[in-house]
């Protein structure tokens, strides 16, 4: 009982050494302190939750969860309460009692409807179930995708005939409830496309139709109509013009450097799908197909000959199909900066235009990279003359883009700012917490002196630390350099007698 009573009033004595600041901040960090354990102890005795189920309907859901309180097993809702959270080493167990109890059940029939008994079923009904599991199995298959959360497939099966003429071929319909901002590209629209038609007889990619849960189309078959091939070829277009202009521009950045020159090609491409078929007859390519000789005797005539030849022609027949896409016309339009050079008095650049052979160097080159071709009307334009935002200090580069450098490095430098001025409020209290420390131990000293034999009432005077020079400190640098240890022994005494100086305050106060 002694040692803890002698800790408690040493532990009060250093807390009535302590000025209001220091128990201000000792107070704050103790708090912090128990907040952070607190919460850490909270977190490490909380349970993991796993998934139960997820993408319930709301009556699978209310059945689940009464079925848990009736269990006292503590579970969480998700995702709008369509997915429940139970704790994690209980998930495997109870996702089976409740698949047992017949609380959730998947509302996805396929091919397990023939599994039960099928006696007495009429043609009619068969063919439905059929329909059914097939239209359930590609619902698994679809839903099954990361990008969709859950689809409705819908198939129109023909009756088969006997004449093939009058044979109708399959279609199917599929809508699809994407995920919060997914968007599906053409290549996954395609593949779905692709799969139910795989899977269903005698269904064509084209008669498969897909659509979102806003009603809007998705599929490819789209680009059959009038929009979407407009839509088509404009992309297109885009795409060559800008595949275009990044080569010559990414060319002249090279050469004359970023920011010196704009270039803008216009394509315009040809969509038409022209078939034509030509049939060429050779007449001086003649060949016998078949000839027939025949021979007549008669007493009276004598004998008489014919002969039948049947000739052929040599022909050629060519099928020809034009490309779609390609271009037929190319417009350039560059502009490019001059030089900067300076004055003659060696004040500001002055700006010089280029020269006729590098502008018809660099002409050339861009009509190459650009693949210009003067026989089917292509046409190049090409500017020289000073850009407004250059720099003429280095000749190259436009004014900097001070939005987007803002945007790019202005987060780091508020984080900056707010570090500085959080380092000079953290200096601020240290200077006030040092210079209270330094009163009390001045204080101590001085009582401390005034009480010591041979001095009776006598104060110390203390005239200032002498102004220092650089001699000075250059002197102080080297010795210290050369002796850090002795160095290091006066700075423990100075702290030594820091200390010591405010236990002896604290005694005089007491």
């Amino acid at each position: 009982m002694d040692g803890i009573q002698q800790f408690i009033d040493t532990v009060k004595r250093k807390l009535g050494e302590l000025s209001f600041n220091q128990k201000i901040m000792l107070g704050a960090v103790g708090v912090a302190t128990i907040l952070s354990v607190t919460v850490f102890s909270l977190w490490i005795q909380k349970e993991d939750m796993g998934v139960l189920f997820a993408n319930l309907s709301p009556e699978d859901a209310g059945a689940t969860m009464d079925e848990l309180r009736k269990m006292s097993v503590d579970f969480e809702l998700q995702n709008g309460g369509t997915t429940i959270l139970v704790p994690e080493n209980l998930v495997n167990s109870l996702r089976i009692e409740m698949h047992s109890k017949g609380l959730v059940t998947d509302s996805v029939t396929g091919f397990e409807i023939f599994d039960g008994k099928s006696f007495g079923w009429t043609e009619f009904i068969q063919n439905v179930n059929y329909q059914r599991a097939l239209e359930g199995e590609l619902t698994r298959t679809i839903e099954s995708l990361t990008s969709v959360q859950s689809a409705r497939v819908h198939l129109v099966l023909p009756k088969p005939s006997i004449f093939n003429k009058a044979q109708a071929g399959a279609t199917a319909s599929v809508t699809l409830k994407l995920g919060r901002g997914v968007h599906l590209g053409e290549n996954q629209i395609g593949g779905i496309q692709s799969l139910v038609a795989s899977s269903v007889p005698n269904l064509n990619v084209d008669n498969v139709r897909i659509h979102d849960t806003t009603g809007r189309e998705l599929s490819s078959s789209v680009q059959d109509t009038d929009v979407g091939r407009s839509q088509t070829q404009l992309e297109l277009r885009k795409e060559v013009e800008r595949h275009l202009t990044e080569k010559a521009q990414g060319m002249l950045d090279r050469a004359l450097g970023p920011g010196r020159s704009i270039v803008q090609v216009s394509a315009t491409l040809n969509f038409e799908k022209i078939e034509s078929e030509r049939e060429i007859f050779d007449p001086q390519g003649i060949v016998v197909r078949s000839e027939e000789r025949n021979e007549i005797n008669s007493p009276e005539r004598g004998t008489e000959e014919s002969s039948l030849t049947n000739n052929e022609l040599n022909r050629t027949v060519e099928h020809v199909v034009s490309e779609v896409g390609n271009v037929t016309h190319l417009s350039v339009s560059v502009m490019v900066d001059g030089h900067y050079e300076p004055s003659e008095d060696g004040g500001e650049m002055v700006y010089v235009p280029l020269t006729d052979t590098e502008i018809t160097n660099l002409r050339r080159t861009v009509s190459t990279a650009v693949g210009l071709n003067t026989v089917r009307g292509d046409q190049i334009e090409f500017v020289n003359f000073e850009f407004q935002n250059s720099d003429p200090a280095t000749g190259t580069g436009l004014a900097p883009d001070w939005i987007g450098l803002g945007t790019q490095y202005g987060g780091k430098g508020l984080m900056l700012i707010l570090f500085l001025v959080l380092a000079l409020i953290l200096k601020k209290n240290l200077n006030g917490l040092l210079a209270g420390a330094a009163g009390a131990t001045d204080s101590g000293a001085g009582t401390a002196s005034a009480a010591g034999p041979g001095r009776p009432g006598e104060d110390d005077h203390f005239d200032g630390i002498p102004e220092i020079d650089d001699q000075i400190m250059n002197d102080i640098q080297d010795y210290a350099a050369e002796n850090p240890e002795r160095v290091a022994e006066v700075i423990q005494s100075w702290i030594k007698e820091i200390n010591l100086g405010a236990t002896m305050s604290a005694g005089a106060g007491e």
